[in-house]
């Protein structure tokens, strides 16, 4: 880091009633001003650690980036005081998802911080059939398998393996179709990165009810490991490109990852194409969270 960007370095982002708990970003809010390669993510790491982070969550989709430039980049958040979360955007039943998730989980053994790997846990099989609302007992029972020989694996190299929530439906009907909470209660080791808006946008299959999606949280004790802060300008809407007003509100997510120990906060915001654009939106996303009451100011 510049001794420039030293000097107007600012003090870590601190939650007011849980100091304890860590306040990141994905890289993702970013990609589409800045590719992923090793100048970008370094500007971003250092931006990271100027405006008080604590941590990044690092897109690599297909784990393209090579052992050597996660090396180098592993320096920088080193010497910037940043934690690395490695995500990759593959999801467990499309083909070819094991060999990004053996890419995915050599590179993450190379950077600093909690050691986590988060992949989709959905996407493909509802890209290709519009009416599909979530999984058959089959597809739930494969998709099972594959995400905790994941974890297993992940777990003898010290990383922990999450999954996210996306277009399938929170919960399942008991009939006809499984939901994310019926993939939790069908395993064991995976976590879930949970995130906020998902549950409730224009392209989930069946949209949740708030309150119900609590109560859930609140029953997967330590299997719960990262969120994305994430606004849905409406039930029914579509990502914004800053924190506001969700269908599920902050404030009630936050209150809960404290009194579940659930340290990782990241922001996701959509990407926009302008690089300053990118940064202001997150300058207006953390005031957000000032006024909420839910960051020192």
């Amino acid at each position: 880091m510049k001794e420039k960007d030293l000097y107007h370095q600012k003090d870590k982002l601190t939650l007011v009633e849980y100091p304890n708990l860590k306040v990141g970003f994905s890289t993702q809010d970013f990609q589409n001003a800045m590719p992923v390669d090793v100048e970008n993510l370094t500007e971003i790491i250092e931006y990271a650690s100027r405006e008080g982070y604590h941590f990044i969550e690092l897109r690599d989709e297909q784990a393209f980036l090579t052992i050597k430039e996660c090396g180098l980049l592993a320096d920088v958040a080193r010497s910037n005081k940043i934690d690395v979360i490695y995500e990759i955007h593959k999801n467990l039943l499309d083909s070819g998802y094991e060999e990004v998730f053996e890419r995915g989980l050599v590179n993450t053994l190379m950077f600093p911080g909690p050691g986590i790997l988060r992949t989709l846990i959905s996407k493909s099989e509802f890209d290709v059939d519009i009416n599909k609302k979530g999984w058959t007992k089959d597809e739930l029972n494969k998709l099972t398998k594959v995400a905790e020989h994941s974890a297993s694996v992940a777990k003898t190299k010290n990383i922990q393996f999450i999954v996210e929530n996306f277009n399938e439906s929170f919960f399942g009907d008991g009939i006809n179709y499984s939901g994310l909470a019926d993939f939790f209660t069908n395993s064991s080791y995976t976590g879930l990165q949970f995130d906020t808006g998902n549950p409730f946008s224009k392209t989930v299959r069946e949209k949740a009810d708030p309150e119900e999606v609590l109560i859930f949280l609140s029953t997967l004790g330590n299997r719960w490991v990262t969120t994305h802060l994430k606004t849905i300008n409406f039930e029914g809407g579509v990502m914004q490109p800053m924190l506001t007003d969700n269908p599920l509100p902050v404030e009630k997510v936050v209150t809960l990852m404290g009194q579940k120990n659930v340290l990782y906060a990241a922001l996701e915001l959509a990407s926009v194409a302008d690089k300053q654009q990118c940064f202001a939106n997150h300058a207006k996303s953390i005031q957000f969270l000032k006024d909420k009451g839910i960051l020192q100011k």
